[in-house]
Parts: C-alpha cells; sequence; structure tokens
C-alpha cells in the first residue's frame, strides 16, 4: 500500500530530482511531483498547489537552497523543508538548519531520504494538530461554540470599537437584544438537541438578514444581541419588524413543524447610554418590557423600565442565592387525625436574602420557575432537605415531604437524579415524599406515568398536592401510582360554609382509590373536628403548627408525643 506524497522539487538536474523520487518510491509513496529552479518558479508553484514536502538542491546556478527556503517560509511556515545536496558541507549544513530546513542529506546517502521524510511529516502534522487547536481555543474564546456566532465577550469588544468611532464620524448605533419565545418548552418537550437544532437555525436566518457590517451574537440560552451601527431608532424597529416576521415562520425538525416567535428590545448610542455594558442592559431591559407587554417590540424608555429592571435584579440575585446556597428549609408537620401521630413533615423553601432577610416562597418560587432556575432550587432543596431532616433525624424515623415543580418532571433523567441523592445521602427511598400537582399531570398524562411509575417502583411516596385546584380526572388518578392525596387549603379554609360537600366526596373518591387523604391548610379546632368526622387521614396547617426550622420541630414532635391532637 502506496502514500500519497505531494513533493515539491527545488533542484536545477532533473536525473537527480528522478534519484530522489525513485528513492521515495521504493520506500511506498506515491509521488506527485513539480521541479522548479528559478524564484519565480518557485513562488508560481507555491501560489497554485498544495505541497506535503519540498526538497531542494543546496546550491544551483540561477539560485540558492537558502533563497529558496526564505521564499517557502514566507508562503508556509510549517512545510517540511530538507536540503538534498552534493557540495554542501558541515558548517552550511548547521547554517541550513538554523535558519529553517528540518534535515539535510547527501545525494550519496539517499538511504537516509524516506526516514527523514517519515520523521518530519508525523512532526510537522503535530504541529498542525497543535496549531488548529490553539487557533480553535482562540475562536472559541470569542464566539459560541454551538451556533459559532460571535459571544458577549466579541459583542462587547466591537460595541466599545463602535463608540469610538462616533467620536470621529457621528454616526448613530442601534443595540437590539433579541429572546425566543416559547423556546423552553421545545427543550422540554423534544429534548435540548431538538432546541439547538432550532437556535442553529435561528442563528442562519439572522446572519442572512444583516449586513456585513452588523454583528448578531449569542449571549447564551436563547436570547441573542444584534449590533447596527449607522442605524437610528427608526431604522432598528423597522428591521426589528422584518426579523421577528422571518423568525416567526415556522421550524421543521423531522417533518414536525414548530412555531418559535421572538420579543425584541432596542437601545441606541448615544441617546440611551455612552457605554457598553449599560447600553446592553437597557436594551435587555427593553426586550423585558416588550415580553410582558405582549407587543414584540419595544424601545427602551426610562419612565416603564422599573419593573423590567427589578425582574432583572431579582433573576440575578435568585441565580446568585442558589450559588451561594442562601436558602433554607422550614419543617411542617402532618399529624394522623386519630392517633396524634406525625406521619411526616413538609420541607418549605425559605431564602435568607441578605437584605431583605427571611423570603417566603410565594416572593420567588414564581420567578423561579419563569426563569427556568426551578430546576436547580428544587435539587438543592431536595438535597438540603434530606440530609437536614432524615439524614439527621436522631431516630424519630419521621419521612420529609419535598415539593416538585411542572419543570423538574419535564427532565427524563430526574429519577436518577433522586436516586442519585437518596444514595449520595445513604437515606432509604421510603423516608422521602415527592408531591407533585394536577398541572403536572395534565400538561402530561403519558410522561407522568411513566416518571411516576419509576420513582414509586424505587419506593419514593408519591403524594398529588393542590387537589380540587387543578383538571386531574379520575382516569387519570386510577393510572398514577400515587401514595396521598393532599386537598388544597381553599376548600379546607372554607369547610365551615360552602365546601362541605366537595371536601367530602374527595375524600370518599381518595379512599375508593386506597389513597391516603392529608388536610393542609387547618387554622382551627372546628375545622380539624370536622375533618375528622369526614373520615380526612391526616392534616397540616396552622393550627396544628406553623413551618419552622429542623431543630425547633424535633423539640415540638418529641415533646408531644404522648400526647393526642
Amino acid at each position: 500500500m502506496t502514500t500519497p506524497l505531494r513533493v515539491l522539487l527545488i533542484e536545477d538536474s532533473d536525473d537527480d530530482a528522478e534519484l530522489v523520487v525513485r528513492e521515495l518510491a521504493r520506500s511506498g509513496y506515491a509521488v506527485t511531483r513539480a521541479r522548479v529552479e528559478t524564484a519565480h518558479a518557485l513562488a508560481t508553484a507555491l501560489e497554485n498547489g498544495r505541497w506535503d514536502l519540498a526538497i531542494a538542491d543546496f546550491s544551483m546556478p540561477q539560485f540558492s537552497g537558502t533563497a529558496a527556503l526564505k521564499i517557502v517560509r514566507q508562503f508556509d511556515p510549517d512545510l517540511p523543508f530538507v536540503f538534498v545536496s552534493g557540495t554542501i558541507g558541515e558548517d552550511a549544513a548547521v547554517a541550513a538548519m538554523k535558519s529553517g530546513a528540518q534535515d539535510y542529506i547527501m545525494k550519496g546517502s539517499l538511504k537516509r531520504l524516506a526516514p527523514a521524510v517519515e520523521r518530519e511529516l508525523r512532526e510537522v502534522e503535530v504541529r498542525r494538530s497543535r496549531k488548529r487547536a490553539e487557533e480553535r481555543l482562540a475562536h472559541l474564546a470569542y464566539h459560541d461554540a454551538l451556533t459559532d456566532l460571535p459571544n458577549r465577550v466579541l459583542l462587547h469588544d466591537r460595541l466599545s470599537q463602535a463608540m469610538l468611532a462616533f467620536h470621529r464620524e457621528a454616526q448613530p448605533l442601534a443595540l437590539m437584544v433579541l429572546d425566543l419565545d416559547n423556546f423552553k418548552a421545545i427543550n422540554d418537550s423534544l429534548g435540548h438537541h431538538a432546541g439547538d437544532r432550532v437556535l442553529r437555525q435561528v442563528a442562519a436566518r439572522l446572519r442572512a438578514m444583516l449586513r456585513d457590517s452588523d454583528t448578531v451574537a449569542r449571549l447564551g440560552g436563547d436570547e441573542f444581541a444584534v449590533m447596527l451601527p449607522q442605524t437610528d431608532l427608526k431604522g432598528a424597529a423597522m428591521i426589528g419588524d422584518k426579523m421577528r416576521q422571518r423568525l416567526n415562520v415556522p421550524y421543521v425538525l423531522d417533518q414536525r413543524q414548530l412555531i418559535v416567535g421572538a420579543s425584541i428590545g432596542i437601545a441606541a448610542f448615544p441617546e440611551h447610554s455612552t457605554d457598553a455594558d449599560t447600553l446592553l442592559q437597557k436594551a435587555d431591559i427593553a426586550m423585558y418590557a416588550a415580553k410582558n407587554a405582549g407587543t414584540g417590540l419595544a424601545v427602551y424608555a426610562a419612565d416603564r423600565d422599573r419593573r423590567a429592571h427589578r425582574q432583572l435584579t431579582v433573576t440575578s440575585e435568585l441565580r446568585e442565592a442558589i450559588e451561594r446556597d442562601q436558602f433554607t428549609c422550614y419543617y411542617q408537620p402532618i399529624v394522623n387525625l386519630e392517633s396524634g401521630v406525625v406521619t411526616a413533615v413538609e420541607a418549605l423553601a425559605r431564602w435568607r436574602h441578605p437584605v431583605q432577610g427571611l423570603l417566603a416562597p410565594n416572593e420567588f418560587i414564581d420567578l423561579a420557575e419563569q426563569t427556568g432556575l426551578i430546576e436547580p432550587l428544587t435539587m438543592l432543596l431536595l438535597d438540603k432537605a434530606l440530609a437536614e431532616w432524615v439524614g439527621a433525624d436522631e431516630g424519630l424515623g419521621i419521612p420529609v415531604a419535598v415539593n416538585l415543580s411542572v419543570r423538574n418532571f419535564r427532565d427524563p433523567a430526574l429519577p436518577d437524579r433522586i436516586a442519585d441523592v437518596l444514595r449520595l445521602r445513604k437515606v432509604p427511598p421510603g423516608s422521602l415524599v415527592l408531591e407533585i400537582t394536577e398541572n403536572f399531570i395534565m400538561s402530561d398524562p403519558m410522561r407522568a406515568v411513566a416518571s411516576l411509575s419509576r420513582l414509586h417502583d424505587m419506593g419514593v411516596t408519591l403524594a398529588l398536592d393542590d387537589f380540587g385546584t387543578g383538571y386531574s380526572s379520575l382516569s387519570y388518578l386510577r393510572r398514577l401510582p400515587l401514595d396521598e392525596l393532599k386537598i388544597d387549603r381553599s376548600f379546607v379554609t372554607a369547610l365551615a360554609t360552602e365546601d362541605e360537600a366537595i371536601v367530602r366526596s374527595t375524600i370518599d373518591m381518595a379512599h375508593k382509590l386506597r389513597l391516603k387523604v392529608v388536610a393542609e391548610g387547618v387554622e382551627s379546632p372546628e375545622v380539624q373536628m370536622r375533618l375528622r368526622d369526614l373520615g380526612c387521614d391526616a392534616v397540616q396547617g396552622l393550627f396544628i403548627a406553623p413551618p419552622a426550622p429542623a431543630a425547633e420541630v424535633r423539640r415540638w414532635i418529641l415533646s408531644r408525643r404522648v400526647e393526642p391532637v
């Protein structure tokens, strides 16, 4: 088997060139060659061809080998260059090697040629591979790996350069921040691979619409930015409208059409800011204003950005809080109505905000849902509850209940993640209760059955939370591997008036399905007694015990173990 080899021979003797080719052919190379003997011919060959190797005589009547080496290095610094000469002396050979030749071989010792060529071809490939890797790393420092668009760093640099140019040319500059609408639904339902394919299509459409002088960058996730030099606000708004129309054209993935809209915010230099960071922030605020108002496009306006700015600030604070572990769990006991025994505690998140103090879930959970931060937050709280309550329960042996979001269940690997946490914390699955909502069941019944079945088979207890506020049907409840049903506090609070029939029927239905019934929001002895009369199994609420830190709840449980409810 022969190896193709393209050789540029810098040699005034055709016979000597033929000897070199024969030697290489005997060593297994299929040689494609060109012979040159002048500087002009060498430059022409380097311009018009691709070569694996240059072999040169050291001394020729019209041309010197060192001059040839200099020309070759100007065209290709890495091309292997070997002298094959009959006249080269030791001093000249050393000088030639110092000037950039890889080897020198006497014409009378051509048996050294093939090993030298093999070595140099191997080494040049190593050098070129290293160079390609370095170039790729340098490219990735300024470009997004998925779409190959400029990243935030390169965008910032170009914005700064454009702002400096303004002082010379006084040209306007507009900046857009673009966020895709409904993109998370694609990731959640079809997976991140499908989402990545959509992002690449979005990038291609944006690139195709813009001028060479414009810059489209991916900031991260489904957020892009577009820098428009020599464009005022009116022109940017026109481009933004066309951009939204183009992006609204359905995306086709595996013969499936997907609709992904976009919300665009626009800010201008120098009207809105004179530095890159602030201009980007104000375009971002305008984008949030467009998204919240449902208009699709908005120009930055200082008198209406407070809400968007606040959301940006809180989102940033929430992300930082997760990274810095500023969350803790409070626990609320769940008590059996007949025996008075605490059967479980529910873990409830609290945010130890460095400025605002202790925040309840209603002040941050919705935002976590909207921004996708609910997933890392839930896993953080799950791990914390298992370690803090079950892992250090001092023999109480009481399970802990943790709430899960719809978004958590859109992750097909969720059962495996929970299994990993249980294993890491050395907690038996039976010590964990997972509370889910009806919205999850109705949003994707097939996935609900699959995920819950895996968790139930692991030994985890499953509870349907806030029952009565969603749209679950009896047929779905029969299919799901549930253990408990929790009646929403809105029905329990009004139990003394109009909602007794609903609570009674819910308890009866749950018992027929062999589900334990827990009533939330019990705030009076009258409601507690009525629930006992209706056959409810367990209760929780402020009348029983408010949420409190783990140590305080443990003391409360131990102090009343012999006392009935």
